[in-house]
């Protein structure tokens, strides 16, 4: 039985943690999360992972630092094999890699060295790329720069979102991590080292970088909405207010002035003019309101045909 250390906290986690957890030749031994979250009125919001680890009654820890020799003694007393790390957070440094060196398996999702950071998934959309990976690799000190033991590739479809992607590269990411641990010797000794000078890096996401700005192209607009639609979500001012747009699609046969909005009605929905075309509004999203299809939006809100959304 191979016996697992799993660290990780959002939803894009939970997939590689349930995978490994029902596999019979695997035992999670201990999950690593964050500490719960401060929300509303004073209650605490345990992370995705913590919440799927109680559920199934496996031990959990939220240690401030994973980086002590208090942790890391825990983690012997445990005999762990692998140490699995999915979104996790914290900076794993040479205390834990010394003791668990070429153990510790990180997954991260996007074709390595391509996109190495917070945010490979968002980035991949926003700038259009048809094709990403989900990829398997050892931990070294470097940003994502360690040896790629497993990579599996996908295509992106033109009309996929962050909230798709990330479920599609959480599945194949999930069977990454698990072929890697039950093939460990075999993987290890293929595994390839990545080339640094081929390397793109990615920031963290910013609510700023929502802001549309209508004189860009309609595909590039198109690829802002996909890459933002978990957040910031993008956005444009209108009259005070910034309108938040979940989903929209290419309207090619259409021209007009940038951020011109050149229909609001029943029949053609939203239209708003592009720097090279314009842009057919699906699901919207005023202040205080829920997000709402484009044709349910209108039956109670308007937008002033002919009106021209400032882009700077």
């Amino acid at each position: 039985m191979i016996n697992i250390c799993f660290m990780g906290n959002p939803k894009f986690a939970v997939q590689t943690l349930d995978v490994l957890y029902n596999d019979e030749n695997i035992n999670v031994s201990l999950v690593v999360s964050s500490k719960d979250k401060k929300r509303s009125r004073n209650k605490f919001s345990p992370t995705e992972i913590k919440k799927y680890a109680e559920d199934k009654g496996i031990r959990v820890e939220t240690p401030d630092s994973v980086n002590t020799e208090e942790f890391v003694g825990l983690l012997k007393d445990l005999k762990i094999d692998f140490i699995v790390v999915v979104a996790f957070g914290q900076l794993l440094k040479d205390v834990l890699l010394d003791n668990f060196k070429d153990r510790i398996i990180n997954l991260h999702p996007s074709k390595l060295p391509l996109y190495r950071g917070a945010s490979p998934i968002q980035f991949s959309l926003l700038n259009g790329e048809e094709e990403t990976s989900a990829t398997a690799m050892l931990i070294e000190k470097g940003m994502d720069s360690g040896d790629i033991l497993i990579q599996k590739d996908y295509q992106i479809g033109p009309s996929e979102d962050y909230f798709d992607l990330e479920d599609k590269l959480g599945a194949l990411g999930a069977e990454a991590i698990r072929e890697a641990i039950l093939n460990f010797d075999e993987v290890y000794a293929k595994r390839i080292k990545q080339d640094d000078s081929k390397a793109t890096f990615c920031t963290k996401i910013s609510k700023e970088m929502g802001r549309i700005d209508f004189t860009r192209t309609s595909r590039e607009i198109l690829n802002q909405i996909r890459a933002f639609v978990g957040f910031p979500v993008a956005y444009f001012p209108y009259k005070g207010e910034n309108i938040k747009i979940h989903k929209a699609s290419l309207a090619s046969d259409k021209k007009g002035k940038a951020g011109e909005i050149l229909a609001a009605n029943k029949n053609d929905l939203i239209l708003i003019g592009t720097g090279d075309s314009a842009i057919r509004i699906e699901k919207i999203q005023v202040p205080g309101k829920k997000a709402m299809d484009t044709k349910s939006f209108l039956l109670g809100n308007d937008l002033e045909i002919g009106y021209i959304i400032e882009n700077d």
